[in-house]
Formats: structure tokens, sequence, C-alpha cells
């Protein structure tokens, strides 16, 4: 009986012993091959919230560390935000605001959580770092329209969608650049100063100068005398308006064969005036030339050559922006 235990005891203590070799053997390949997924999966680029606290519309960003320089078209309204890459370091960080460009130098971006234009202070920049601690950074700004006492601006009449970079900006004084196809300028339409920008096309890969212009945006603050000033305007060039949106409306006026022009301006304006009355939203109007209306009822915009304006309207931040853009055949093929 004593063997016979004596025996079981042993086998019992033989078995455990070859356990624990093969799970020892076996633990440390099971740790390595978790390491080695882990180094297979590429980390997560750190990121950042930037939110617009302000009354402004945030059209932009650029972060720049003197060497390189990162840029994204943004178009956040009031209490709009978005997520964003971050490239670490420290950076100044510049930020276009429609009709001012704000800048903060020597940004710390390591473990940056937030940045976030405040709503109580102009040129403030609500810095969130790794700690959760918020700091405010006061920052240079530039107004992009001029004095009142300023000399005349550059008309956006000598500006042609279509012609290079180089002509454009021969006709200008001033424009600072956001990015290397972006710049700022001050223009003139309807008898009033703009904050512009000027878009060139560098797809085909010439040089910056000789590039097409490709499209411009004209920003002012919205109010019924620059909002009639260049409705006005665009009148006496030729152009009425062919389609428009607002909140929960959609208008197409070169589908209204049956009405007079009269009766389709008078349509357009009960719905601006309710629009305009509402406080919020935005909303937009392409105007064409006037004797194209009916074609392009019946017609593809890819057949024909033809200069659109259209106008926004941002109620939140009060902004006017007309935007103007070329289309051609010769564009559409390629």
């Amino acid at each position: 009986m004593f063997r016979r235990l004596l025996s079981l005891v042993l086998s019992c203590t033989i078995l455990c012993t070859m356990l624990c070799t093969v799970f020892c053997v076996l633990q440390p390949s099971s740790v390595q091959a978790k390491g080695r997924a882990a180094q297979a999966e590429p980390a997560e680029p750190a990121t950042f919230l930037i939110r617009n606290q302000s009354h402004r519309d945030l059209v932009a960003i650029r972060i720049s560390d003197g060497t390189t320089a990162s840029f994204a078209r943004l178009d956040l309204g009031p209490g709009g935000e978005d997520e964003l890459e971050n490239p670490g370091g420290t950076a100044e960080v510049r930020l276009d605001l429609g009709l001012v460009l704000n800048t903060w130098e020597g940004v710390q971006l390591n473990g940056l959580q937030s940045l976030t234009l405040c709503s109580s202070h102009e040129n403030c920049l609500i810095v969130t770092g790794k700690d959760g601690k918020p700091v405010h950074r006061q920052g240079e700004s530039k107004s992009l329209l001029p004095a009142k006492d300023a000399d005349p601006v550059c008309s956006i009449t000598g500006l042609k969608a279509g012609m290079t970079m180089q002509d454009a900006c021969g006709l200008m004084q001033n424009y600072y650049t956001m990015e290397e196809d972006v710049y700022l300028a001050t223009l003139g339409f309807a008898n009033i100063a703009w904050s512009a920008r000027l878009y060139a096309n560098t797809e085909k890969g010439e040089d910056l100068e000789n590039a097409v212009l490709e499209n411009v945006e004209l920003r002012q603050k919205l109010s019924p005398s620059n909002l009639k000033a260049v409705q006005e305007a665009l009148d006496r060039l030729g152009y009425t308006a062919w389609q428009a949106t607002f909140p929960g409306m959609e208008l197409t006026f070169s589908d209204m064969t049956n009405y007079t022009l009269e009766t389709r301006n008078e349509i357009l304006h009960v719905c601006l005036n309710t629009f305009l009355r509402q406080g919020r939203g935005i909303g937009s109007i392409m105007f064409a030339p006037a004797d194209l209306i009916d074609t392009l009822a019946n017609e593809d915009l890819q057949s024909m050559n033809i200069q659109l304006f259209t106008l926004s309207l941002h109620r939140d931040s009060d902004t006017l922006i007309l935007d103007i853009s070329a289309y051609s055949t010769e564009d559409m093929a390629q």
C-alpha cells in the first residue's frame, strides 16, 4: 500500500514538473508574439480638436515650425469644431477668420488636446494641453480689409478666371500667403472693398506664377447695403438669379418658364427676406448671364463656356461671400 502511494506521489511530481517546464518554454514565445503584433500595428497619429467659439467664420488654419508648414481648409461657423492631425513640436498657428488674419507664435503642440477660439475676447486662443488646463493666449491680428483712408484697391473687373497667377498678382499691391496656391488680398467690387482669396489650379504641375487662377472668393460683412450693392452690380453686368438655396427651400429659376423675370425676382426677394429675418443658417444664390437662363434649363453646364457668381449669406457670423468661378468645355474635358 505504501509503495503504491509513493509511486503515485512520484508520478504526480514528475507530471507537474513536465507541465511547468512546458509552460515556462511557451510563455516567453507568447510574450514575444504579442510584442511582435504590437510592433506590427502602426501607432495612431496624435490629433487635437479645434473649436470655433467666436462670432466669426473660421476659414482655414496654417501651422508652421519655420521649416515645414501644414494647411487645412475648415469652414467652421460659430460653434463648429473639427479634429486635426497634430504635427507636434512648437509652431506658429495662423487662423484665417474671413475678415481678419490672426497669428500666435510659439504654441506648444506636444500633448495638445484642443485649440479654441475664445467667445469673449478678440484675438484670443485657448490652448488646452495634456494636463487639461486651458491657457488663454493673445495673438496678433491683421485686418484683411483696408483702412478707411487707404488708397483704392484693385477691382475684380481686372481678374478673370483662367488668367495666370503671375498676371493676377501683378494687379495686387499686397497679399498674404496661407498656402502655396492660396493668396489673401483686398479687392474691390460693387464699390466695396472685400477680403479676397485667390485659388490657383496647380494640378497640371506648373509653377505658381504660370498656374491658372481657378476661382476668386470675396468676403465682407453681411448688411442690407452690401447685399443691395452686390445685386445691383451683378444686374449691371447682365447677370440674374439662376438657382437659390435656403434652409428648407430650393429654387431653380431657369425652370420657371411661365414666370416673367420680374416675378422671379419677386419670389427671390420674399424668400431672401424671410431667411434674413430668421437669423440662423446659410443661404446661397447662384447668378448666371441673363441671356443664358433659358439655355441653362435645357442644356448641360459642361457643354458651355460660362462664368458664374455665387452669393452665400452666413447668418451665424453675418458674413457675405461672393464666389467667382469659370466653367468651360475645355476645362471639363480635362
